[in-house]
Order: structure tokens, then sequence, then C-alpha cells
């Protein structure tokens, strides 16, 4: 057998083992080594003698996801000279998704952190034709000529994987959950390229460019949140004649016409801020049979207000008052309410709840109890009731909560989210899908029941710490040979994920 037969054979074992562990078909035959007591202690953090078992732990599930998706990335045609290349696409794409997934926080530290150290060991047993590590430069001037969506659409091939398979369904039996929201990635005082946003353009003094970026994520039953699909928000080609930029708006269409054909028509419910209260976002949602939870501000939709406002005189039976916790609830609804658009007169039927909060809390300061009050309004696609009001409103509209703990993990815990790892607009667009793979296998690690009782002690932030030190340092862990799947009856296990219920917050 030819060397590149051979070499295809291996790609194509990886890509199945991968997919048999997303989907939950995958039986691993390992011996369970006994767990030590733990220490007598002051507080419940690993000790450094239990930073070989974590270690192990984590580099037990890695070892069966990496190789997969290194086969899918290499399949990325590589627009480099044959004869030139000293590093190969799979050696780099490794080096990239290892570089988000030990939190380091820019090229310079990769160069310092992941080349001067035990990292490469990993990095030697998963490639074969591994010889040194590279530099973080060369891993930037590749991404900035391969081609700028072709690692996207490779995520979105691992997340179709996932979302269709057993796996999924069991942590996430309902409807698939996704918010959606806008954040800023990169902003400067010079337009470094053409496709860069402005904002407060021809006043120098407050004048900015800015990469600005409408992500998705998944938000599963089980507590995990996983990036979905991101969408850009580029000047250039979609600039209009009127010197009109891209927007919000704009790209939740693009964003919209990429996630049905990921996720699919009638089994989503989407969440949204304020922004996108206006027509013809809820006019899409129903084209493509999506539920939905969109934040309503008092200065949106001025006549839908009014018209609420005068049913609630005449529907006072639409009420329903909840204890949450300690917080007093009082939800009000209208259902039907007539809301025509555009200048087409389109006509909606909207369903509007609004939900009032009060609670007692010891002041900062005086550390006496005083007294808090909040309202919340949604616009809802599904009819409001007594016995659903509850469910749509604490359980499904108020976890659009959890993209912006997304975000604050991204940007200050771990990932460098608003990091200029190149001024480059394809490689920057890179780097960030190559966050998105590491986000995601942190993600499917921490949230596994061979994590958990170290999640619990450490944290999420605090164990991938631990274990990228500890790689660092002293290589792979020790008893750290690679387990074989295996496919008979016996020793049968799989990933299995840990059941936490979402939190219930504000």
């Amino acid at each position: 057998m030819s060397k590149a037969k051979r070499r295809q054979k291996q790609d194509e074992e990886a890509i199945n083992l991968t997919n048999d562990i997303l989907t939950g078909r995958v039986t691993v035959c390992y011996d369970r080594p006994k767990r030590k007591a733990q220490a007598n202690r002051i507080g419940g953090a690993t000790s450094d003698g239990e930073e070989d078992a974590l270690s192990e732990r984590y580099m037990r599930l890695l070892r069966f996801l990496l190789p997969g998706i290194l086969a899918m990335l290499s399949t990325v045609e590589d627009p480099r000279k044959p004869n030139k290349i000293t590093h190969t696409l799979p050696v780099l794409m490794l080096y990239g998704i290892i570089l988000f997934l030990s939190h380091t926080a820019s090229r310079r530290a990769a160069n310092r952190d992941i080349g001067g150290s035990r990292a490469g060991d990993l990095m030697s047993e998963l490639l074969d034709e591994f010889a040194s590590t590279p530099h973080a430069d060369t891993l930037a001037r590749l991404l900035g000529r391969i081609d700028e969506n072709a690692l996207e659409k490779q995520y979105e091939e691992l997340l179709g994987v996932f979302i269709k398979s057993d796996s999924f369904r069991e942590i996430n039996p309902g409807r698939i959950l996704v918010a959606k929201d806008g954040t800023l990635k990169l902003s400067l005082t010079y337009c470094w390229d053409k496709r860069a946003l402005s904002f407060n353009a021809g006043d120098p003094e407050k004048e900015r460019y800015c990469a600005y970026m409408l992500e998705s994520v998944l938000i599963l039953e089980n507590g995990m949140v996983l990036p979905l699909l991101t969408e850009p928000l580029e000047n250039g080609e979609r600039l209009d004649g009127n010197g009109k930029q891209d927007c919000e708006t704009k790209a939740f269409k693009r964003l919209a016409q990429r996630l049905v054909k990921l996720l699919g028509k009638g089994c989503v419910t989407v969440v949204l801020d304020g922004l996108y209260a206006t027509g013809p976002v809820m006019s899409l949602c129903e084209n493509y049979g999506w539920e939905y939870m969109i934040t309503l501000k008092r200065e949106c939709l001025k006549s839908v207000w009014e018209e609420f406002e005068g049913l609630q005189k005449v529907e006072p039976e639409n009420t329903l008052k909840a204890k949450w916790g300690d917080r007093d609830q009082v939800y009000r609804w209208s259902n039907s309410i007539e809301y025509t658009y555009g200048a087409n007169h389109r006509k909606l039927s909207l369903n509007v709840v609004t939900c009032t909060e009060s609670w007692y809390e010891a002041h900062t300061v005086t550390g006496k109890p005083c007294h808090k009050r909040t309202e919340y309004a949604w616009l809802s696609s599904s009819k409001v009731t007594a016995k659903n009001v509850f469910t749509l409103c604490t359980k499904i509209a108020r976890h659009r909560w959890r993209i912006e703990n997304h975000f604050l993990v991204l940007k200050h815990q771990g990932y460098s989210y608003s990091h200029r790892f190149s001024l480059n607009w394809d490689a920057a667009k890179g780097f960030h899908s190559l966050a998105k793979f590491a986000a995601f296998i942190n993600a499917f690690i921490t949230n596994s029941e061979l994590m958990s009782d170290y999640i619990i002690a450490e944290g999420i932030q605090g164990t991938i710490k631990k274990v990228w030190t500890f790689l660092r340092m002293h290589g792979l862990p020790d008893g750290g040979e690679r387990a074989k799947p295996t496919y008979g009856k016996c020793n049968r296990r799989k990933i299995r994920f840990r059941k936490v219920k979402l939190r219930q917050v504000a």
C-alpha cells in the first residue's frame, strides 16, 4: 500500500472515530483506575499529586476528538508550494487549536509557552509527520492565504454530526434553543481593512473602525453552551450605493439562511434581544417555522404597546402571580395583537407578555434589606396561557443571558476573543474559526461525567489551566497511553454528559 493511500485510510478511520464519539456509538475499553482518597486539607481544590490523574482524563477524551477533526481540516486546500513546505497543514491546524485549547493569550505567548514546552509530545503522538513546533507567524501567514470560509465550513460539518446524533437528543430531548447576538471583536483608531465598519466618521477625535460579529450559540438542557455559526459584519461588496454599512439585521438574514440548513425548520426556538423586535425578523422566523422569544423595549413598537395596555384593562383574567425562589412575579399577557409593517402593509399577529418582578436585597453599604423591582417584556410566537407563561418567560426567554456569559468566557476567560491575532482580515477569521473548534472541544470535555469531579472542585477555567500547565511542564501524563476503541459488547462505555439543570437566574 502506498504512503498516500495509507494516510487516506488513517484519515478516514480518524474521522469515523470522531463521529462515533460525537454520536455516542463508540465503545471505549480501558481500566478505570481506583480513585484516590481526597486529602484532609483546607479547601477543595485539586492537589498537586492529583494533577496527573486530571490531565490523564482530559487527554483520554482529547485523543479521541482531535485526530478526526484534524483529518477534516486536512481536506482544506493548501495554497503553499509543496517543495517549500516545512510544516504540513495538519500540524499547523493542530498548533492553532492547541493555542486556544490551552488558553494562550497571543501569538508571542504561543511561541513562548507552546514552542518551548513539552506540549510537542502531544503533537508528535497525534501526528506522525510532526517534526518540530511551528512558529505562530507561519500559522498566521497560512490562514491569510487559505479560503476564508473553508474552516467555518468544516466546523459546520462537525456541528451537523453532533446535532443529528443520539447523544445530542439524549441531553437535549426537546426543541433546539438558539441565542443570537452581536458583539464587538476589535476596535482601532485607523482603518486597517476596507471591510471594517466605521463609527463617528468625519470626527477625528471619536472616529473608530471595528470588526463586529453576529454570533449564535446552542443552549442545551444539561447546561452546555456550544458556539454555533458566526456571521461577520463586513463592508466592501456589502456596502450599498447609498453608502450604508452592513448591520446586524442584514447579517441576521444571512445567518438564518445558514442555520436553517444546519438545524432545519420547525424544531428551533430562538431568543433575541430588543434589536430584533422588528417585522422582517419575526416574519423570517415564521417562514422557517421557528418559535421565538424576543425582548420588547418600551421605545419599540409603540402601537403594539398602546394596544397591549388597552387590552389589559378589559382582560384582567390574563394575569398570573408566581413565586420564583425569593422573588415575587406577576405575569400579564395579551394575544393576537395586530401589527402592520413595511411598504406592502404586511400584517403580523403578535403575542406580548410582561413580567414584573420584586424582591428584597441587602444594601451594599448599610447591609439593610432594600426593595428591588424590575420589569421584563417579550414578544412570543406561541399563544401565551396561564399554563405556559412561566416556561416561556423564565425557562426560555431569560436564558438569553447565556450568550452574554458566553461572550464573557470568550473575551476574558481564556480565548482572547478581542485580541489582534492578525490584522489580515482573512487570517483573523481563520483564528476565529480555530478558537471555535477549541471552545467546542473544551465544552465537550468539561461537561462529560469523566471530568465532573474536577470541574466541581476547580471550575472549568481552573481545570483547563491546571491541565495545560501540567502538560507544558511534564509532558503526557503517566498511564496516558492511547486508548483504542472497540465495538464489542463487553466493557461498553461511552462519553456521557453531566446532568446539570439550567441555572434559574435573571
